[in-house]
Formats: C-alpha cells, sequence, structure tokens
C-alpha cells in the first residue's frame, strides 16, 4: 500500500492529486490544474545541499560574531550585533521576549544547519539510516521555527527609521546575514523534504 502511495504526490498550491513520473535531470514536474511547481529532478542533491549547509553555517557564526551595523548619533558610534541585542532585551528585564528569541534567531538556526550537515555527511556515506531517519524528522519539525528571514526583514525597517535620526553604516554581519537568509530560501524552498526523502530510500531502501 506503501509502495504505491509514494507513486502519486499532490501539489502543495491547488491539492491536485498527481501521479509521479520521472523526470530528466534539472527538470521540474508542473500541476496540471494550477501550473505551479511540484517537485524538480535535482542533479547531485545530497552534495549540493552538503556544499549550502556548510557554506550557510560558517556565514551564521560571521553573523553571530562580527556587528551587523554601526550607527551615528551625533558623532556618537555605536556597533550593533546580536549579542548587544540580547544585552538590551534581559537588562530592560524582558527575560520571556529574550528566551523566546534566542530560540527562534540563535540556537534553531545553527542547530538546524548543524543537523542538516550531520545527516547529508551520513547519507553521503550511506551510514547510519536510523539516525538520519531520526534526524530528518527533527529537521522538518524545528525548521519551521527558524525566523532569520523575519530578523532580516525587521532589521531593515529598523534601518529605514533610523535613517531620520542617526548615520547607519551597514557591517559585516549585515552581509553574512543577508547570505545565509538566502541560502535558506534556497534550501527549504526551492528543495522540498519530499526529495531528501526519496534519495533517503535511493540510498537506504524502503526499510
Amino acid at each position: 500500500m506503501e509502495d504505491r502511495l509514494d507513486r502519486f504526490i499532490i501539489c502543495p498550491k491547488c491539492h491536485t492529486l498527481h501521479r509521479k513520473i520521472k523526470l530528466h535531470y534539472g527538470t521540474k514536474a508542473l500541476c496540471r490544474n494550477c501550473n505551479s511547481v511540484i517537485y524538480r529532478h535535482h542533479k547531485d542533491l545530497i552534495d549540493n545541499l552538503l556544499a549550502i549547509n556548510w557554506v550557510s553555517f560558517i556565514f551564521l557564526v560571521v553573523t553571530y560574531t562580527f556587528s551587523i551595523m554601526k550607527i551615528n548619533f551625533n558623532g556618537v558610534y555605536q556597533h550593533l550585533n546580536i549579542i548587544l541585542i540580547f544585552e538590551v532585551i534581559f537588562n530592560s528585564g524582558f527575560y520571556l521576549v529574550g528566551f523566546i528569541l534566542g530560540f527562534l534567531i540563535f540556537i534553531f538556526p545553527i542547530l538546524i544547519n548543524f543537523i542538516m550537515i550531520i545527516l547529508l555527511t551520513f547519507m553521503k556515506l550511506k551510514r547510519s539510516p536510523y539516525l538520519v531517519k531520526r534526524l530528518l524528522i527533527l529537521v522538518a519539525k524545528i525548521s519551521p521555527w527558524s525566523m532569520l528571514d523575519i530578523f532580516f526583514i525587521s532589521i531593515l525597517i529598523s534601518m529605514v527609521k533610523l535613517f531620520n535620526y542617526a548615520n547607519v553604516e551597514l557591517d559585516v554581519a549585515f552581509g553574512s546575514l543577508s547570505i545565509v537568509v538566502f541560502l535558506n530560501i534556497l534550501t527549504f524552498k526551492r528543495v522540498r523534504f519530499g526529495a531528501i526523502w526519496e534519495e533517503y530510500n535511493n540510498i537506504y531502501g524502503k526499510a
């Protein structure tokens, strides 16, 4: 029964049921009803995702280490970084907000990248199928809670408001954060989790 269900796929936009067909390299299947992309044939999916997650992890470290912007207010410079944001939140007594924000923009993004690197490495080596399956399920559950893209948008909004009161200069961490957000969109929007599960079944079988 499970094998028969694997032959079908549902459009994520209009929920039309389609029978899956084998695609050529670099091609994609479109919904016959709404013309949205249902799935793609990704060449070297594991290698590409592994490279993307390594680059994303490195730029995450840069984002959390360096300052995002420099604010010049009447000759007084203030470097804004993520650590300083947490210091201000906790010193202001907003402990619950700081705790939640720490998970959404710090712990979950690093954890997701780290887990993806581990499971993709094991998949490339064709080792530890049970561990890979557990990690895939874990990433699928916590990935919606990574809010780096929302944090990036909030920084852009705050910059627009600060332009009226101070001179704002973008710093290293802003560029690295932009790259991380772009890579996350590239990973989790363009590549469905179903494609990774299919690679899992191709490598380890249905067990």
